[in-house]
Formats: C-alpha cells, structure tokens, sequence
C-alpha cells in the first residue's frame, strides 16, 4: 500500500501544493544543557504525514510549543525540515500563555472532548474559553493564508480548529479544505448542550471534505446539521449543501504502520527486552497488558474492577496471572489529577488483597514507554485490555495486533471504540457489565491455542492489509478526486456532453457497463442488486447501436442472469470470465486451474461443515467465504481454519479480507484495466471505447483508457475523463448516448 500511495503522490501533487494543519507539530525544539536539540514525537500519524510530505513538499502549519521554537524558525516563523534531508517546510503559530489556557485546556479539552465522549459531567464551560478558542483559531487561519500561493489541498486535523473551516473558506482561497476528526462525533441529543453548537457546525461546513472513524459519526453529524441549522442533507450520498455550499462526509478508519510495529516486535532486541521485564517483574504464568493515556474516558476504573472480582472469583488464577498497565501521564490538572489518585487507590487496594511478597497482581507504570520498548509489552501479552467507554478508533488495538508476532495473544475489546467495528478476532465486552468483563477475561486465559491464533491471525491481516498508509492513500485520493472536479481535468458529463457527442458522432462505440452501483443503485446486500425493466430496455435498444459489454465483479453466470439481454458480451469477475452467445466468437479466455479451486472448496467446505453462518459462494474464478453471520465463539475456530487451508494454495490462490468476507482469486487473475486492453485488442479495432463505473475497480479501466476513450465515473475517481454526480442520472446519460450514436 505504500508503493501505491507513493504513486498517487508522485502524479497527483504535481501541480498542488500540500498543507497540513494541526496543533501540535511534528519536530520539537527544546533548550537542554547541551544546547538545542530535536524532539520528534512518536505517534504514527505524525510519522505517516511526515512521510507525505517528505514526498510531496508542501507546508505543516501547527502551535510552536518547545522552549527553543521561536530560536529555530525565520523571519517568516518557518523552517525546513526534516533537519538531516529537508523536504518541506514547517510554520510556526505563537499562543501566549493565556491562549493556550483557554483555547487548549479549556475550551478543547473541557468542553469539546468531554461532550464528543459523551461524558457529560464533565464538560465545563466558561466565556474566556470560547473567547480565545476563537481568536487561535484566526491566528492559524492567517497563516494558512499566508501559505496559499497556488492552488491548494489543505487538510485539517482534529477538534482544536473547529471554525478554521469557515473562516478559510470565506477568504475563496484556491483550495480544496479537507478535516479529519479523530474523535468520536456524539448524536444531536449531546452536541446540542454545547453552547456555540451552532457556531461550531457552521465552521466544520466550510469544509470539502469531512472525514470520521466510522460511518456512526458520519450519520450523527448529518444529524446534527439538520437539526442545528436545517441544512440540507442526502444521507445516501453523505453530503450536505448550507449556504450554497456542498461539504462530503466519509468513514477513514485510521491505523498504524504494521510493517514497522511487525519488525520492531521481531527484532533480537525486543526478545532480550522481554526477558528483562518477566525478571524485573517477576512475571510466572501469563501476563495482560493495558496501555493507555491516564484518562477518564479509558475507563481504567472500570478495568481494574473487572480485574479485581476476576481475582476474587478465580483464586488459582493468583500467582499465575499477572497484569501490567501503562498509564502515561496527560493534562496533569483537574481532573486527570483526582482520576489519577483514584486509580492509583484501587490499584494498591487490589494489591493488598491478593497479593503477597512474591506476587503482585497489577504492576503500575506511570511513564510514557517508546515504541521500541513498548512493543516487548505487547509481544509478551497473553492478552491486552481496551476498556475505553468511548474511543473514536484506539490505535493500541492495532498496535497490539501488529506487535503479536507469536499470534498467541488475545484482544479484549470495548465495543464502544471504533476498533470494535472493525477488528473481528476480538473479544468484544461492555465496560459497564463489570460481572461479564471480568469472565471474558477468564475466557480470554483459557482459550484453546488455535482459537487464540485464529482470531489473532484474522487480526493481524486485516492490520496489515489496512494500514495507515491506506488510510492516507484514501483521505488523500478523496481530496484529489475533489480538486479534479473542480478543475477542467474532471468534468461533469452533462456540462461537456457537446465535446463528447462530437467525439462518438460518426464513430463506432465500444461501450463498457459495470453492474453494481452504475446499472443499479448500490444497496445493502448484492442479491438486491436488480436491474429496473427501464435499465434493462435502454440496453437492449444500445445494444443495436454500439458493441455493449457489461463488466462485473461478479461471476459470468450471475451476471448474465441479472443483466438478461442476449447479444451483448459479458465480462465476469472483473473480466477473468469472459462468453456470450456470437460476438465473443473466437475470444481467447485466461486458463485458471477449476479443478484445483474445486478441491481447494471442497476441502473449505468439508472443514467447515460444523460453523453456522457460513456462507462460501463460488464463482467459477475466484470465490468469497462470508462470515457476516458467523457468531462469535466460531469467528477464531473459523480463521484458523481458512488460513491454514490457504497455505496449501497459496501457489495458485491470493486470499484478500474484506468487510466480513474472505475472497479466493487466482494469482494471475486479471483486473478490469487488463481485461478491457485485452478485449479492445481483440474485438474492438477501429471502435471508440467509453467506459462506465462507479468504484476503485473501474479505476484501472480509467487507466488503461488514457487518451484512447472516453471514462465516465460515477462520484469520486482519480482517473475518469468525467463524471456523473449519482448513478440517479445514468438513465439520462445512457439516452444521451443512445441519441448520439443513432445520429451518427
């Protein structure tokens, strides 16, 4: 995924300029003894946006907070860095003490964190904070302006800079404004006790692009605009229009570097650090991790009351089972000052109680541990706790999984963080059902190994496979996709259809369909995706002016059955099947091993007879194994299954994850871009290909018709020569080339 985001980087910002924007800033200057030095914060976010523009160039704008900031800056308050290789530059914005009072601890972190956590007695309110809240976020919002010299993609981060949004679009800057909201957005029944609600929804609209950890947030927003300013809203297509103006809302689930926390955990140096802390500690048995900020909203209470009546009711487990957290210091002021004493308090009452000379049950570290340290904890653990009673993701789940090398350990998960959605593998609790956390964490102890390895596996996979470089990967090519429709390379089908009708007049049309989300609206399940009879006659009246092929994802029999014209050619799982009655004549087809993927089924099917849920649907090519209603105590069993099968083909097979599903496909098995360029070969001399989609699948078609045809998408795409604003209008856009194609 890096090498496809470097790509994306490299053609994409070729004529842009990046600008990120947050509070805090990815290079520290402190004054120390030994004079000036260099403070780099650990966070994987940081280190994956510094990446970016490290690739890119371009400007991070944040609050200069070390002691040697302003020694370390220009005239202009900017520098270059990475210090050893600069790259990009970073600009400094001053707070006076005052500033950073109100507008950080205050209105920040006493009114907007509590109230997106949803813990509302917490939220307090004075008129300074809101005052100066205000006045910093006018301080970043001139110098972003002072950086935007050309056209422009700035991304935002976070609920500091709530109203930089509106106030950088009432500017009309030549930019694209993009905002990543890392916590949880509560439903309109919270965010209505804030007092500036309405203020705060105003600057979030000034936006482009809103993004969130999950779709809840999304849904809960759109919410909240409609209720607090009437503002007009398409809940299917994530949008909302206020003052003329369109702001997009999508789910970006944030992740970690896998390959990095994967490494480090593996290392011969981590291996020696383990053995260190099982003797410091005196650690016999097995061993649970929690590593968390010290912060109410982690529910560290809560987790150490479920420890505590595990103990009382599991007395053989004393001795045997040790659990180590790690509560790193923040905001040391009211009231992380009493939440930390309370802590502190039940963690030697529950000491006290069960432990004794040689055994403590809850070794407590009040210190930030770096990650090359950190992530001995993690391999070591036989399980790790989140208890959070709400988390906008929890980067320590990932983090867990990606360090669980050994795949023994075991994830016990809050189902209120948006971890919980997606991370199947993990034991989900309640951290309110004190009595329930406390058996999971029992269950968690004695699970059998395969199951342990089972869901770890399935953890670590769905890690890998969706890191924080695809989640960059996505933010940025959404960001992309915007600033291409707003420029003349991405144009509206209807607005240029007098340049596209002059080029199909006359000519002989090859044109290409996807199914799902372009012939049919995209719905909840894909067996009720039906073609209208209205669809279904404007193809058959196509199809007796230009050579018509439908491409799908789908098998070649699904497909066939679902579109139901005869004479056309069709093109199943993403032209890996190709056949139809008389024009795919003498049409060569990819030879795939049937008879392996038969038996490679059958085993599946045989191994997997005793787990209710189980869905395995072939498709001839590939196949996909959906899991959706598999219940839990089966997901680890079931995991270890398929992944220990997939070994034995993974010479002729790729397995990819989705959401609740397993895909089967061939290791050569070709992507949409291959199997037009193959078909237009073969059958398409001297014809005009357009092509029609809606997803990234399409995008390598877009691709492959660089400068040879025409490529319409529906919604967002990096590559289309055009684009449709919903699959709503492609009735009219298929009468449009109907029309033009009978005129020529």
């Amino acid at each position: 995924m890096k090498d496809r985001l470097s790509a994306v980087l490299e053609t994409g910002f070729s004529n842009q300029n990046l600008i990120v924007v947050s509070n805090r800033e990815p290079y520290i200057h402190k004054n120390t003894r030994d004079g000036i030095v260099v403070d780099r914060p650990a966070g994987g976010l940081t280190s994956a946006l510094d990446d970016v523009l490290q690739s890119v160039g371009g400007t991070w704008i944040a609050w200069g907070s070390g002691s040697a900031d302003r020694q370390s800056v220009d005239e202009h308050d900017r520098l270059s860095i990475p210090p050893e290789n600069p790259a990009y530059q970073l600009k400094r914005v001053w707070l006076n003490p005052s500033a950073v009072e109100n507008y950080y601890h205050g209105y920040s972190n006493q009114v907007l964190w509590p109230l997106c956590h949803m813990t509302l007695d917490r939220v307090y309110y004075r008129n300074k904070f809101w005052e100066d809240y205000n006045q910093v976020n006018k301080i970043f919002s001139r110098a972003v302006e002072e950086e935007i010299h050309d056209p422009s993609l700035i991304w935002i981060h976070d609920y500091h800079l709530c109203l930089l949004p509106r106030a950088l679009r009432d500017k009309n800057l030549p930019a694209i404004i993009t905002h990543f909201w890392h916590i949880p957005w509560p439903d309109w029944g919270v965010f209505r006790i804030c007092p500036q609600a309405p203020e705060i929804l105003e600057g979030m609209l000034g936006n482009d692009l809103i993004g969130f950890q999950v779709p809840v947030f999304v849904k809960n927003f759109l919410d909240c605009v409609r209720e607090g300013l009437g503002a007009e809203v398409d809940y299917q297509q994530g949008t909302v229009r206020y003052r003329g103006h369109l702001t997009c809302l999508r789910a970006f689930s944030i992740s970690v570097d896998f390959k990095k926390f994967n490494a480090m955990a593996g290392s011969p140096r981590t291996e020696r650090l383990m053995d260190r802390i099982k003797k410091k500690y005196r650690i016999i048995g097995k061993m649970g991790v929690g590593i968390d900020r010290l912060e109410y909203t982690k529910a560290l209470i809560k987790r150490l009351q479920s420890l505590q009546l595990f103990f009382e009711r599991n007395e053989k487990w004393r001795n045997r089972f040790t659990f180590i957290q790690v509560a790193v210091p923040t905001r040391m002021r009211e009231p992380y000052l009493s939440y930390k004493q309370t802590v502190e308090e039940l963690i030697v009452k529950i000491n006290r109680k069960f432990g004794n000379p040689d055994w403590q049950p809850i070794i407590y570290l009040d210190t930030k541990i770096d990650h090359p340290d950190l992530v001995a904890y993690y391999r070591m653990a036989d399980l790790a706790i989140i208890s959070s009673v709400y988390d906008g993701m929890n980067l320590v789940a990932k983090e867990y999984a990606a360090a669980q090398v050994d795949e023994k350990g075991v994830l016990i998960l809050s189902e209120l963080t948006g971890a919980a959605e997606e991370l199947d593998g993990a034991i989900l609790v309640n951290p309110y059902n004190v009595e329930d956390f406390s058996e999971q964490i029992k269950k968690a102890l004695i699970m059998p190994e395969k199951e342990r390895k089972g869901r770890m596996t399935a953890l670590r996979k769905h890690v890998e496979e969706n890191d924080i470089y695809r989640w960059i990967f996505d933010i940025v090519g959404e960001m992309l996709h915007l600033s291409k429709m707003r420029s003349k390379t991405h144009r509206n089908v209807f607005e240029h259809w007098d340049c596209i009708e002059k080029e199909i007049r006359g000519r002989p049309v090859f044109l290409f369909l996807d199914y799902d989300g372009t012939l049919t609206p995209i719905v909840s399940s894909p067996e009720k995706a039906v073609l209208s009879a209205a669809m279904r006659s404007r193809l058959n009246r196509l199809k007796k002016m230009v050579f018509l092929t439908v491409i799908s994802g789908r098998s070649l029999k699904d497909i066939r059955k679902k579109v139901g014209v005869e004479g056309i050619l069709y093109a199943g799982n993403h032209g890996a099947e190709l056949g139809d009655e008389s024009e795919a004549a003498g049409m060569p087809e990819w030879n795939y091993d049937r008879p392996m993927l038969e038996e490679y089924l059958g085993r599946l099917r045989e191994a997997t007879t005793y787990i209710p849920g189980i869905f395995i649907e072939d498709k001839m090519i590939t196949a996909s194994i959906h899991f959706r209603q598999v219940p839990i105590p089966y997901l680890g069993k079931l995991f270890n299954l398929i992944f220990n099968l997939a070994k034995d083909y993974d010479r002729f097979f790729a397995l990819r994850s989705g959401k609740k599903v397993f895909e089967i496909r061939p290791l050569q098995a070709p992507d949409k871009g291959a199997a037009v360029s193959l078909i237009l070969k073969k059958l398409g001399r001297g014809k005009l290909p357009v092509y029609i989609g809606d997803d990234m699948t399409d995008e390598d078609a877009f691709q492959a018709l660089k400068d040879k045809g025409i490529s319409i998408s529906i919604g967002k795409s990096l590559n289309a020569d055009y684009y449709l604003s919903s699959q709503a209008e492609m009735g009219e856009l298929l009468n449009r080339l109907e029309a033009a194609a009978a005129s020529g």
